[in-house]
């Protein structure tokens, strides 16, 4: 059986939508839910309030699940809009979950910096295993692991920890292979001297290929097909990289897309690690892409801090459109197909997520997700959640963790009470222009003549 959510955006293509091709008319209905996480967790700047969620059909039922910095695991039924179980961790979840088949249940496998790696079975929340990483020092700051890789019978992690004790001064980054049913170590392998992003992958001609990303640009190849380890290429990025790479899929001489806060979009061959085409927007990306197909064409999805959104052709970069939104964009698009088009979603930093057409750009509709709980936003240095979909027809809904501390369910066909009326940059101007009309054109000459008349009185 196919895994629900096998990576870090739950497809090679990363593009954050779970299908659901066929809910029946007795399926559950999604609803609108403003779900407010710990109530009174400490925050920091710095870290993501809330990691992307991972979505899954769980016993016929929609769930999704999501965890933070207040150091829990939730697993949210998004039908009875309630918490179905909770774990809590001994450190912050930074990173997305993933969900796979292990025999006949689904489990959910996430990281957490307390150096571990959970398993449990995502409809009750048992536990199925627990995996410390890395042994603890006096000195050794919490771990960042990376969402996991599944394929097949095992699982792919990346993990950064860093000892501060001048006698080991260790900043390792690894690797790791881990039996999905019992957790156990099967391999790890050194790959960084600091931190690294979340693994990405898939079969290639026979061969199951991993790429990673280091922080600092190194973008590695390994194929795992023969048991352990083999590198295949490396690239070095033009600057600092902190997301995951998108790979294409449909076919067997892929490409894959990756963002820098250099600013660059760079076309990879997945095979031989030579670049393809490279593309500039006008500030840092600092998320990953997403791949979709309209009318049987690639297009690659990605947003920048300069407020836009762009859709690039996969096949030669050619711009197909750019759609300025009304903040920086800081997540990772999804790609979703609602009942009567193609869809983007992203989040910006103006606290909306927007819906676009894929197609052309054009804003759909736009839902304001709150001021954050932290007065000042950490840009550049922080990985957010990301939105996600779920693609189902009419009970399409997107799943978002807002750095306001609440995850959204946003139900994306009908009424919903986030849906907001400023839409873009563009919009924002002419309201202002018009609040100035109405103030420079009537309340100021009424405010002018008001002590003329109290003289006169």
């Amino acid at each position: 059986m196919e895994d629900a959510w096998a990576g870090a955006r739950g497809t090679p293509s990363a593009t954050g939508t779970l299908v659901w091709p066929d809910p029946k008319e007795a399926a559950p209905k999604i609803r609108e839910w403003h779900f407010p996480g710990k109530a009174r967790s400490r925050y920091k700047a710095g870290l993501a309030v809330w990691a992307s969620p991972a979505a899954a059909v769980v016993d016929g039922r929609p769930m999704a699940f999501v965890g933070g910095y207040g150091q829990t695991m939730y697993a949210m039924d998004l039908a009875e809009k309630k918490i179905r179980w909770s774990w809590i961790t001994n450190g912050e979840i930074a990173s997305g979950p993933a969900v796979g088949w292990v025999g006949e249940e689904q489990a959910v496998f996430w990281g957490s910096a307390d150096r571990t790696l959970y398993a449990h079975f995502a409809s009750t929340g048992a536990r199925l295993w627990e995996r410390e990483l890395v042994r603890p020092t006096g000195s050794m700051s919490g771990a960042e692991i990376s969402s996991p890789l599944l394929y097949a019978d095992r699982l792919y992690v990346t993990c950064f920890a860093y000892d501060r004790a001048l006698a080991r001064n260790e900043q390792k980054g690894w690797l790791f292979a881990l039996d999905k049913r019992t957790g156990g170590v099967l391999w790890k392998l050194e790959v960084s001297r600091g931190p690294l992003g979340s693994p990405a992958g898939r079969t290639i001609g026979g061969r199951f290929i991993a790429f990673v990303a280091t922080r600092d640009g190194l973008l590695q190849a390994f194929d795992l097909s023969a048991g352990g380890p083999r590198r295949l290429w490396s690239f070095q990025m033009p600057h600092e990289v902190l997301g995951s790479p998108a790979i294409e899929e449909g076919t067997e001489t892929p490409l894959l897309f990756l963002g820098s806060k250099f600013g660059s979009l760079i076309a990879i061959d997945a095979l031989s690690g030579r670049e393809r085409w490279r593309r500039m927007a006008g500030n840092w990306i600092d998320n990953g892409a997403c791949v979709g197909e309209i009318h049987g064409e690639r297009v690659v999805f990605v947003g920048s801090h300069d407020y836009c959104l762009y859709a690039f052709r996969s096949a030669d970069g050619e711009l197909i459109w750019r759609r300025r939104l009304g903040g920086e964009v800081y997540s990772a698009p999804s790609f979703l197909h609602l009942p009567d088009r193609p869809a983007v979603a992203v989040a910006a930093l103006d606290n909306h997520v927007y819906v676009l057409d894929a197609r052309d750009g054009n804003i759909i509709s736009a839902y304001y997700t709150g001021s954050p709980i932290w007065d000042k936003v950490s840009k550049g240095d922080t990985v957010w959640g990301s939105p996600v979909a779920l693609e189902a027809l009419a009970q399409s809904a997107l799943i978002h963790g807002s750095f306001n501390n609440t995850v959204y369910v946003i139900p994306l066909v009908g009424e919903c009470s986030l849906r907001a009326l400023t839409r873009s940059q563009t919009s924002l101007w002419y309201g202002m222009g018009a609040v100035a009309a109405i103030f420079f054109g009537v309340l100021l000459p009424v405010i002018l003549r008001l002590p003329a008349r109290r003289g006169a009185a």
